[in-house]
């Protein structure tokens, strides 16, 4: 069975008590049926740095044109210590193989976006800064999928990011024993009908990518780092019903052979329903699955699209 992929989660999103009034942020959605297929790596950056419970709520303050954080209570400065953790732990959790990371909105530590930042010596404040942790991480790894918790209230949302952890997941496999320039190029062969179900310019974009580094002579696992960045940020776009439902019509049309003309129409209608809304995407993929299995398609291509995230989990888009 495949191992689930390890995502690392702000601590007070999973019940710990670790909020600075000693409650937890506990979210309801991290309780859904998509949380079991993946491994939870619960942290808390400002326990972590050996900060109490409770404690005075920290905040970010804008400190020669920097961004500081403090505690709201006593004014203690906060930011060498976590910015020392953060480059430490970035490292440690790239090292155990972690395939994404869940935020906690709002978090002076980590949030993502729009984290409120308090300008010194001023009552007004500017909602556009990023928690200290959640900068250097995404800084350093950018290639690791991200996202808020809130946004997985929404299932279109949880589908994508879990799209993302996978894909991760399956690009570290690949580079487990390390990469080679035509490791590469069949990783890319591999995930087409994935980038063309979300993003259908990713297949061009990164293959002129591959081919510039290549021609400099660029090191194969620069490549690959290059690759996934790339990737990543064209993936982090909600994928539109059209293109799934094109890509499933690809998908069927390597079944032709197999199928008589009642079968394709079968799945024809599924993709129709999909397309319009009337049906789940899972619908579809849960036939084409039936018929790659009944006629042992041996195509990474076609695994990778229908695989790309669990059809045990549904998703009503």
């Amino acid at each position: 069975m495949k191992k689930r992929p390890l995502v690392a989660i702000s601590a007070c999103l999973t019940g710990e008590k670790v909020r600075h009034d000693g409650r937890d942020a506990e979210f309801p959605a991290t309780s859904n049926n998509w949380v079991h297929f993946l491994e939870l790596l619960p942290m808390c950056p400002e326990i972590d740095i050996g900060m109490t419970i409770p404690r005075g709520e920290t905040k970010l303050v804008r400190k020669n044109e920097q961004h500081s954080l403090v505690d709201s209570i006593t004014n203690h400065d906060y930011t060498e210590k976590m910015l020392d953790y953060a480059q430490m732990q970035v490292d440690l959790l790239s090292e155990a193989g972690i395939c994404g990371f869940i935020f906690k909105r709002g978090s002076a530590s980590c949030g993502l976006v729009n984290v409120p930042v308090y300008v010194q010596a001023k009552e007004s404040n500017s909602v556009n800064g990023r928690g200290l942790f959640a900068m250097v991480f995404t800084t350093l790894n950018p290639q690791i999928p991200v996202i808020e918790e809130q946004q997985l209230s929404d299932p279109i949302q949880v589908e994508q990011y879990l799209a993302r952890v996978q894909f991760y997941q399956e690009w570290l496999d690949c580079g487990k024993i390390g990469w080679t320039f035509d490791k590469i190029r069949q990783f890319h062969r591999e995930n087409r009908y994935f980038f063309l179900s979300r993003l259908p310019q990713l297949v061009q974009s990164l293959e002129k990518l591959i081919n510039k580094l290549e021609e400099t002579s660029t090191h194969p696992e620069t490549i690959a780092l290059e690759y996934m960045i790339k990737a990543q940020k064209g993936l982090n776009v909600v994928s539109k019903k059209g293109q799934v439902a094109n890509t499933m019509e690809l998908i069927l049309n390597k079944f032709s052979n197999h199928l008589t003309n009642e079968e394709m129409q079968k799945v024809a209608e599924q993709i129709r329903g999909f397309r319009s809304g009337m049906v789940s995407r899972n619908a579809p993929l849960k036939i084409l699955n039936d018929y790659r299995n009944r006629y042992a398609m041996n195509d990474k291509s076609v695994d990778r699209f229908i695989s790309s995230v669990p059809l045990e989990i549904y998703f009503d888009m």
